[in-house]
């Protein structure tokens, strides 16, 4: 178990580690981004994948459309979650992205037909009002602002990320984790590789012609070129562990440590970019923690017999 646990906290080192280096170099394009992000992480897969001896093997699948519905889910929320780092402090888009597994709860009870008792839906009651006083905060300067922005893209993120693992979830039924995995990064390379090229060709003035032409390749500088790869590299190693992570203990016990990813998001935030978080942005954080942690909670009482 306790190997478990450690594989859960380094995953969430990693993938703080990838999102900094992602809002460090927000001034790329975000199609770049995730290709860079979604390429090289592929590549850690397959190597992985060739270690453990079972590449090609684990690639096979019986459900390609549940592979589809899964990563179409998945590049909009990677798409939106890349635009929030760019536009807020990493720890208030981390807080603001705990609003999936609360979300889960509720898609849970409406797609899968799942029981919710009582106290989970008490749990994500109160984790939505963490959820509001961190909008509310982003808010306050008007939908026109950055900030605002940052904070609906982080949302919807997270939304989408919810209806991502939601599908995950039924994907694992009869899917390997190294096919769900390689589907969705092959997914996002191809989507960021083909807006890059659509940037190319797409009239300025047809619908969306300033957004598509944002999206044009920009040639990273030499000393960009290693940070961009290791998005890559450092989402693909996360990726691994944290899958390992659930092999080796209890999922309702891994998923209490998500939240050690809001020590590295303000470590890194004021390390990095000299961010400190504002005293609304805590209390709100910390309500969505308490309803998350909640949730959790009312899920290993649920299962005991």
């Amino acid at each position: 178990m306790l190997v478990g646990i450690a594989a859960k906290i380094i995953s969430t080192l990693l993938f703080s580690g990838m999102l900094a280096l992602v809002k460090y170099y927000s001034a790329y394009p975000i199609a770049e981004l995730v290709f860079f992000r979604s390429a090289f992480a592929l590549v850690v897969l397959v190597v992985w994948l060739l270690m453990r001896g079972d590449f090609p093997r684990a690639l096979h699948t019986k459900w390609f459309t549940g592979h589809l519905v899964r990563s179409i889910a998945g590049v909009g929320s990677m798409f939106l979650m890349f635009a929030a780092y760019g536009l807020l402090p990493l720890a208030d888009v981390t807080a603001i992205g705990y609003a999936a597994p609360l979300l889960i709860v509720v898609f849970a009870a409406l797609m899968l037909r799942e029981k919710v008792n009582a106290m989970r839906w008490a749990a994500v009651c109160i984790g939505f009002c963490g959820v509001l006083v961190m909008l509310w905060e982003h808010l306050g300067a008007g939908l026109q602002s950055a900030n605002a922005i940052g904070a609906l893209c982080a949302f919807g993120g997270a939304s989408l990320v919810s209806i991502a693992m939601i599908q995950t979830r039924r994907l694992t039924r009869s899917e390997d984790t190294g096919a769900i995995v390689f589907y969705f990064q092959g997914t996002t390379t191809l989507v960021g590789l083909l807006i890059i090229l659509l940037a190319d060709i797409w009239p300025f003035d047809a619908p969306l012609g300033p957004l598509v032409a944002s999206q044009t390749w920009v040639w990273p500088e030499v000393g960009h070129w290693w940070p961009l790869i290791c998005t890559g590299l450092l989402g693909g190693a996360g990726q691994i562990f944290m899958t390992q992570s659930y092999r080796l203990a209890d999922a309702s016990i891994i998923a209490c440590f998500d939240y050690t990813s809001m020590l590295w998001a303000m470590t890194l935030g004021f390390l990095v970019f000299g961010e400190v978080p504002a005293p609304v942005a805590l209390v709100g954080a910390s309500i969505i923690v308490c309803g998350g942690l909640l949730a959790i909670f009312s899920e290993r009482r649920a299962k005991k017999p």
